[in-house]
């Protein structure tokens, strides 16, 4: 319930107690920390591979961080309706700082990775921004602010690569994590500051805390027995037990959320056979597509004597990472105003074939500079298409009073897939390696062929189940899109 339904107070009123201006100015800041939480990692990926040397223990770098994130977005909106918003929302950017300082301090990469994870709970700042700003501005800009932060969103996505290609290549790497934790101070700092104490009454109701977490630990036990697998092979009795471990977990929580009065993931609405289709549609993306964010830094920073790869500055990868962020936005712009127009289903199965032929292409030639940057792109916007088609047909799907849960659930789906997605990359890549006589191993040309194999086999599972999606009946009823990166 917001201000507007809880008190009888006009836009007037609210924005002589609000500075309104100055609460949006808050909450961009703490979006664009929380955006650069993500971003700035995957530019300095390829150069904390060579530093590190340990590319599975590296790879719990993007992994655990998304995990977290998952768990984070899905329960945390839920913890600021019942508690406040702007509460959660400090501590959460409280909670962020706090793990940048412990990755950009700690001499061990197990720490490293714990400080990630902990960064991960900025995952929950976008559904509480976008919650606030119904809460503290005037309900004429309200559409205004949601596309202010939501450019925010897309610009940190850009941002991330340069900024933190800029920071890798003039000083340490862990240097990204002083970046992070300074913007995630500022964004504490000025929500604190600007944004007022909630005038909402916290809803009633109960919390699903179990199904809120319970997820990310069994994903997490779930990679941790595939990568169990590599080190230790099938005849060790550790990795099954991890497996095992896993599936009872994730029968659990599906169990739990099947029979709770308040899911936090409610998967009965998969039930219908075109929210299930389209989900699936995006887990496959981001098993896939989405994994362009890590293979493409890797791909152009590794030295050419590796014999594949383009040697480049983390800058310049940055840099090179523009244009394809800018097919992302004309993709999710695009892509919503078409399937207004059209079936979502219709324009899902064309951004599928998209992004499957970019990467086909890629397979087959990925030594060409140019090429790689022209298919990523396509790639990018293909992805970004199809992201905008599932949310639309889930939400003009679902019944009305559930579209919110339909599209949390689906975003918490894709969070956890490109978790997966990230963990399975990495294994890829270290799965054979090169190097000189002295230095850092590399992945070698033919691991980077079994990551385009990879890539164009999740693409063609997204393209399978796009298809499977049924036509739709009655008009349109969903949203304009969505930019991913």
């Amino acid at each position: 319930m917001t201000v507007r339904d809880a008190d009888p107070l006009s836009a007037d009123m609210i924005d002589s107690h609000v500075r309104w201006r100055w609460a949006l100015f808050a909450l961009v800041v703490a979006e664009l920390a929380a955006g650069l939480e993500t971003t700035l990692m995957f530019a300095a990926l390829p150069t904390a591979l060579k530093v590190v040397g340990r590319p599975a223990e590296v790879g719990w770098l993007i992994t655990g961080y998304l995990l977290v994130s998952a768990a984070a977005a899905a329960i945390c909106g839920r913890l600021g309706d019942l508690f406040g918003r702007r509460r959660v929302l400090l501590i959460t950017l409280g909670l962020a700082t706090a793990g940048s300082f412990v990755s950009a301090l700690s001499p061990d990469v197990h720490w490293i990775v714990a400080g990630r994870a902990v960064q991960g709970l900025a995952g929950a700042v976008l559904p509480l921004c976008y919650g606030l700003l119904q809460e503290t501005l005037p309900p004429a800009k309200v559409p205004l602010g949601i596309g202010i932060i939501s450019a925010a969103n897309s610009f940190s996505a850009a941002a991330g690569f340069i900024i933190g290609g800029i920071i890798v290549d003039s000083t340490h790497w862990q240097s990204i994590f002083i970046c992070s934790a300074l913007l995630a101070l500022a964004g504490f700092i000025t929500c604190l500051a600007y944004i007022p104490k909630s005038l909402q009454r916290h809803a009633a109701g109960r919390l699903d805390v179990l199904g809120g977490i319970l997820f990310a630990p069994a994903v997490a036990m779930l990679l941790w027995a595939v990568t169990m697998f590599q080190q230790r092979g099938a005849a060790s009795a550790t990795p099954w037990g991890w497996l095992g471990a896993s599936i009872l977990l994730l029968a659990l929580w599906f169990f739990h959320e099947r029979r709770h009065p308040q899911p936090t993931v409610d998967v009965r609405l998969l039930g219908n056979r075109r929210i299930l289709a389209s989900n699936m549609a995006a887990i496959c993306a981001s098993l896939g597509a989405l994994q362009v964010l890590q293979v493409f830094p890797i791909l152009l920073q590794q030295p050419i004597w590796t014999g594949v790869g383009f040697g480049l500055t983390a800058t310049l990868t940055g840099l090179l990472k523009l244009p394809s962020n800018l097919t992302s936005v004309i993709g999710a712009s695009w892509g919503g105003a078409l399937c207004a127009r059209w079936d979502g289903r219709t324009i899902m199965i064309g951004a599928a074939i998209s992004s499957l032929g970019a990467w086909a292409l890629m397979w087959v030639n990925h030594h060409s500079l140019w090429l790689t940057v022209v298919l990523v792109c396509f790639s990018s916007a293909g992805f970004t298409t199809l992201f905008t088609s599932v949310i639309n047909i889930v939400v003009a799907t679902a019944p009305e009073d559930r579209t919110s849960e339909a599209a949390a659930m689906t975003a918490t789906f894709r969070t956890v897939a490109q978790s997966i997605g990230s963990q399975i990359i990495t294994l890829l890549f270290a799965a054979e390696l090169v190097k000189q006589a002295t230095g850092p191993a590399y992945p070698a040309p033919a691991a980077h062929e079994a990551v385009m194999v990879y890539m164009v086999l999740a693409s063609a599972g997204a393209l399978a189940a796009a298809l499977w999606v049924p036509p739709r009946r009655g008009p349109f009823n969903g949203i304009r899109g969505e930019v991913l990166a």
